[in-house]
C-alpha cells in the first residue's frame, strides 16, 4: 500500500484522510432517472472505477467501501493501478463487514502512457507492457485478460486526449481511436469519468451496442461528490451474476451532474503544520522556474519529455529588488545612527547647561 501523500514540495498533505469516515446513504434512485428510459427494473448500482492506498487514492480499501456504500453504491469494481491486490482486500472486507450492502468485483487499471483500461473480474495482476506498448502488444493484454475469464473496459477517453501544455500535444500520446479498439476485441468503454460524460464514446457504444458495453466510474482518488451509477438488474447480486450483465450488455446509467451531498473535508494532518513552512519556503524558490514533467505512467516514468522554463527576468527583478532593498536598509542605518547620535548630544548639552546653572 501507499504511504502518507505528500504535495510536491515533499510536504504531506494538510488533510489526514485515514481519519475521515462516511456516515450518511445518499439514495440516487430517489431523485435520478436511468439515461435508457426503458431501463426502469434494475436492482444495482455501481461504480465500475476507483481507487484505493494500493496503488494512488487516499483511502483505504476499508474506506473506500464505507464511502461507496454512503454514497449509494450497492456494487464497486475496485481498479488500482497495476494491481489487483487493492480491490482482493476490499473485497474481503465488503464480504466480512457488509456482506448484506455492496458486492465488490476484483480488477485492476492497466496504466500505460498510451491508454488506461480497467480489467474486471480477474483475481491476478495483469503484467504490464513498456509505458509506449505497440498495437500488438496491447492486443495481447486484451486478448489475456478475455483467456482469463475477464472483460476490458476502455477508460476516460476526453480525459487521455486533453490537450496538454507546454507539449500541446494529448495527456496520453497516441492514444488508440475507438475503432482500433473495437477491432482489438475491447468489451467496452467508460462513458462517465467523474463529472464528465463522454458523448462520442456513449454514441459510439449504441452504434455498436451487439459489441460494447457502456460502463461508468467515480475515478475516486479523493472522497468527494459522486456523479454517475450504472444500473444493472442482475439475476442476484453476486459479482459473477453483475459481471454475466455487463457481458451481455444490459446497462444503463443515473447522472447526476451537480454530485451529491454532504461533502466532508479531512481533518488537519499534524504533520502537515510541522513541515509547511519549510514547504512554502521552497515554494517560493519554486516559482522561479516552471517544471514540466508530464503525465505519469505509473511505471516509474512520464509519458512526455521534461520542460524546465526559468523566468530570468523575475531572476533579475529579484536581484535589483534584493540590492534596492538593502540600499533602503543601508540609508535607514545610517539615517538613525545620525538620528541617535543627535539625539545623544542634545541630551549631553542639555545635562551640561544644568550642571554649568
Amino acid at each position: 500500500a501507499v504511504g502518507v501523500p505528500v504535495s510536491d514540495n515533499g510536504v504531506p498533505q494538510p488533510g489526514d484522510y485515514t481519519k475521515m469516515e462516511f456516515d450518511w446513504k445518499t439514495d440516487p434512485r430517489s431523485y435520478l432517472k436511468p439515461m435508457d428510459s426503458n431501463f426502469t427494473d434494475y436492482n444495482v448500482l455501481l461504480d465500475a472505477h476507483m481507487h484505493t492506498t494500493y496503488s494512488d487514492g487516499v483511502l483505504s480499501p476499508k474506506q473506500a467501501i464505507d464511502y461507496a456504500i454512503a454514497n449509494g453504491y450497492n456494487a464497486v469494481i475496485v481498479t488500482d493501478h497495476q494491481t489487483v491486490a487493492g480491490s482482493i482486500a476490499a473485497k474481503k472486507y465488503a464480504e466480512k463487514h457488509h456482506s448484506d450492502q455492496i458486492t465488490v468485483i476484483t480488477g485492476m487499471e492497466y496504466t500505460c502512457c498510451r491508454i488506461h483500461m480497467n480489467l474486471i473480474g480477474i483475481n491476478k495482476s495483469v503484467a504490464v507492457t513498456p509505458p509506449f506498448p505497440s498495437d500488438d502488444e496491447l492486443r495481447d493484454v486484451i486478448n489475456k485478460v478475455h483467456d482469463m475469464g475477464g472483460l476490458v473496459i476502455v477508460n476516460h477517453i476526453p480525459w487521455s486526449n486533453a490537450t496538454m501544455l507546454p507539449w500541446n500535444d494529448a495527456r496520453l500520446p497516441n492514444n488508440p481511436t475507438r475503432e482500433q479498439l473495437l477491432d482489438w476485441g475491447v468489451d467496452g468503454f467508460e462513458v462517465v469519468n467523474q463529472n464528465t460524460f463522454d458523448l462520442r464514446s456513449y454514441q459510439f457504444v449504441q452504434e455498436n451496442s451487439d459489441r460494447l458495453v457502456a460502463l461508468t466510474g467515480s475515478d475516486m482518488h479523493y472522497p468527494g461528490s459522486s456523479y454517475a451509477w450504472t444500473t444493472i438488474n442482475a439475476e442476484n447480486r453476486t459479482a459473477e451474476a453483475i459481471l454475466d450483465e455487463i457481458r451481455n450488455r444490459r446497462t444503463s446509467f443515473l447522472l447526476d451532474a451537480s454530485g451529491t451531498r454532504p461533502l466532508q473535508l479531512a481533518p488537519y494532518n499534524k504533520n502537515y503544520f510541522k513541515y509547511a513552512p519549510w514547504g512554502l519556503i521552497g515554494d517560493y524558490f519554486y516559482g522561479y522556474a516552471d517544471k514540466y514533467t508530464g503525465q505519469y505512467s505509473f511505471q516509474g516514468t512520464f509519458c512526455q519529455n521534461e520542460v524546465l522554463d526559468t523566468h530570468g527576468t523575475m531572476m533579475g527583478w529579484f536581484v535589483l529588488w534584493l540590492i534596492v532593498s538593502i540600499l533602503v536598509l543601508e540609508i535607514l542605518y545610517w539615517f538613525f545612527r545620525w538620528l541617535l547620535l543627535l539625539v545623544a548630544h542634545a541630551i549631553h548639552g542639555c545635562i551640561t547647561r544644568r550642571r554649568a546653572r
